[in-house]
């Protein structure tokens, strides 16, 4: 496995599965954006938590001197990460220049209640670096 990048994660997506007891259904085609932000290890741990009623917080936890993928929390109840993925983002590299930012594509697959019974609102991910 190649070393990862030592930017933080800047192309980020988030996939969410309506159900993950049921492996026949079709995965999710629907990819949306989270607002992200960047936390530090000197930053209030409390600036993690939801800042508004039904709010979904993600934590995306990059360390550039791990081999593996980064890891991902929920901090929501009704919402819980069952995959990370990470790909090359489609044209994000310029052939023979230096890369100036993060140029993998990390998708998040998320899961939680029933449609009927929640409502998404959108999602912060604070990334700690």
């Amino acid at each position: 496995m190649t070393t990862p990048p030592a930017n933080p994660p800047y192309y980020v997506l988030i996939a969410h599965s309506q159900s993950l007891s049921n492996p026949a259904a079709p995965p999710s085609t629907t990819l949306s954006h989270p607002v992200i932000e960047y936390h530090y290890a000197d930053d209030p741990p409390n600036s993690l938590l939801p800042q508004q009623l039904g709010e979904h917080v993600l934590v995306l936890d990059y360390d550039p001197a791990s081999p593996g993928p980064p890891t991902v929390k929920s901090l929501s109840s009704d919402l819980a990460v069952s995959a990370v993925k990470v790909v090359d983002a489609p044209g994000a590299a310029v052939a023979g220049e230096r890369a100036l930012r993060n140029n993998n594509m990390y998708v998040i697959t998320t899961t939680g209640k029933p449609a009927e019974k929640c409502v998404f609102l959108p999602m912060r991910l604070p990334i700690l670096v």
